[in-house]
């Protein structure tokens, strides 16, 4: 998406557009990208259609969760059966922290003025890029009591580190790997250390 030039387009023709689909959204002939207010006509429509680029593959520019995703697969590929390497998912557990708290630092910090003012973008919701980084992990990592404990571990960092949206997704994806984890593993201490970390999410480190 060209959102300069869309923002141009929009103030010269004097009217404000609100994207309806985010860079990397699966879209089809049906679905909307952009809503005009204002009057458009033919000509405008057209401009503002070519500032969108369709492909069919995702790609990094201005579509952050799929890097996210990207980092996610990373792991996934590491616990499976072939590869059984939980050291490498549990390296993408701290380097997703990492990134996931730079992304809060960053919004935080953004500055009051608006880069486009004509141009209206969706945000990014915690809760999405959450459950982009950790949801798969904790499915299949679920039977392995290391990265569970990780898993843990790492949703109370973030948990710790950011505001009340931060909060409640970390509380959200821990309450659902726990479940998971819970059902995969059979022993019974496994499942006390698990229901230990877990309950350490929301509470600081040390409290």
């Amino acid at each position: 998406m060209d959102a300069k030039g869309l923002d141009a387009l929009a103030e010269r023709h004097g009217v404000t557009l609100h994207l309806a689909a985010l860079p990397g959204a699966f879209v089809h002939p049906g679905r909307l990208l952009v809503e005009i207010d204002g009057a458009a006509d033919e000509s405008l429509r057209s401009r503002i259609a070519e500032a969108f680029v369709i492909g069919n593959r995702r790609a990094f520019d201005d579509d952050p969760r799929f890097g996210i995703i990207v980092l996610t697969e990373v792991a996934q590929r590491a616990l499976s059966t072939s590869i059984n390497d939980p050291g490498t998912a549990i390296d993408v557990l701290g380097t997703l922290v990492r990134v996931l708290a730079l992304w809060d630092e960053r919004r935080a910090a953004a500055p009051e003025a608006r880069i486009h003012p004509r141009l209206r973008v969706p945000g990014i919701s915690a809760a999405e890029l959450f459950e982009d980084a950790f949801g798969p992990i904790a499915r299949d990592g679920a039977p392995t009591l290391l990265v569970g404990l990780r898993l843990q571990k790492a949703l109370a960092a973030l948990h710790d580190l950011g505001g009340a949206e931060f909060q409640a997704a970390a509380r959200v994806q821990a309450d659902l790997a726990f479940l998971r984890a819970e059902a995969a593993l059979s022993l019974p201490a496994d499942r006390e250390a698990l229901r230990a970390a877990h309950a350490r999410v929301g509470r600081a480190e040390g409290a």
